[in-house]
């Protein structure tokens, strides 16, 4: 592909010193979790000098999204504008974008109608309840999709929905999760710490006070257990230290910040700084990810999963549903509901030795080179 000129964008602060693109690709995502899916695509867009036109649905998203760095231009489609069209047709004449990537499962016809000379829909999945709403009208949907260059699904399931609503199997691949592409760069254990290391990460107010419960259980069957404490805030942090040292007068307990050496001998250490929460997964025999055991709906369990780490969570996992599946399809998921679940999950692990799940480093390796190599010469 040749370059193209520069080209103005509205905002015109993202990308001075620019001076050629190769092509204006539109990423539309409905909302902030569909921009974290895609984000690992973008970056490898970036690489390759495109112009990037992000726009989204969910007028939640727009402080988030509006604050990336990635996209050159952020921009709102409202749902009417999606399913009606006119204002989209101004948006097209405004960006003339060259491809259109769409993320997972907005599926409005303007939208799906758009004139654009390449479109994709990357991390494709049609949920049971769209699914019967798509068949009642599967000849229109069937035109719609047909319009796309391909289809790349999150799994074989998927795709055999897209194939029964009429849509042609050439165009579809199952790529596989675009959430199981994580990749952290490279990271360094904070602390070194002896013993049977237990990192509860991102928790929240009532967690904190389960965990701690179930730790003094733990620590009567497993003398050498420690554990991490890193609230989802950091600005709790000494009102969980003193939760801690109210139920446990006599431990050894420190705030991160207090540690002046590199080892960590101690039976609780809370996480009062930033950015370190990757490494405490790193050196953790298991681990447990916050806001799953209070309606908060989880945080990303894939964090500790990427280092091999058996991983429990609570019940509320409804923003992480699928890397709930992928962590059980791998074997490191230790679904827990209270104090009791969490001592014989913990106590388990320590008598059998860590289990040796899947390899998530890989599924990520793969899923991500299918992207390269369906989206070829994009990526």
């Amino acid at each position: 592909m040749e370059p193209k000129p520069h080209q103005t964008l509205k905002s015109g602060l993202k990308i001075s010193g620019i001076e050629t693109f190769m092509d204006t690709v539109w990423v539309h995502t409905p909302s902030v979790g569909e921009y974290n899916t895609v984000k690992p695509l973008l970056e490898l867009l970036k690489r390759k000098n495109h112009c990037l036109v992000l726009t989204y649905s969910s007028p939640r998203a727009s402080g988030f999204l509006s604050n990336q760095s990635l996209p050159d231009e952020v921009v709102h489609l409202s749902i009417p504008t999606l399913v009606w069209g006119k204002s989209l047709d101004r948006f097209l004449e405004e960006y003339k974008p060259d491809v259109l990537i769409l993320v997972e499962s907005d599926r409005y016809p303007a939208l799906l109608s758009a004139e654009v000379e390449k479109k994709f829909i990357v991390n494709a999945r049609i949920s049971d309840r769209s699914f019967s709403f798509l068949k009642l009208f599967k000849s229109l949907y069937a035109k719609l999709f047909n319009g796309f260059d391909k289809i790349l699904c999150k799994d074989r399931k998927n795709c055999a929905k897209f194939r029964s609503l009429g849509v042609n199997p050439k165009i579809l691949t199952p790529c596989g999760n675009l959430k199981a592409v994580f990749s952290p760069k490279a990271v360094n254990p904070p602390i070194s710490c002896e013993g049977f290391v237990i990192t509860a990460g991102s928790t929240h107010r009532g967690e904190e006070k389960i965990l701690l419960d179930a730790f003094g259980e733990i620590k009567k069957r497993i003398p050498s257990a420690v554990l991490i404490l890193a609230p989802r805030h950091p600005q709790r942090a000494k009102e969980v230290f003193n939760l801690a040292r109210s139920k446990f007068p006599n431990a050894k307990l420190l705030l991160r910040s207090q540690l002046f050496s590199p080892h960590f001998g101690g039976d609780i250490l809370i996480v009062d700084t930033l950015g370190e929460l990757l490494g405490f997964y790193k050196i953790a025999s298991v681990t447990f990810v916050g806001g799953s055991l209070v309606p908060i709906g989880g945080h990303n369990l894939l964090e500790p999963a990427y280092f091999g780490k058996p991983v429990m969570f609570g019940p509320f996992v409804g923003k992480f549903t699928d890397l709930a599946e992928l962590l059980r399809d791998i074997g490191l998921a230790y679904p827990v509901r209270g104090v009791r679940d969490i001592v014989q999950t913990v106590v388990e692990i320590y008598r059998r030795g860590v289990p040796q799940g899947g390899n998530l480093q890989g599924i990520s390796h793969r899923v991500l080179e299918c992207y390269r190599r369906e989206l070829s010469p994009l990526l």
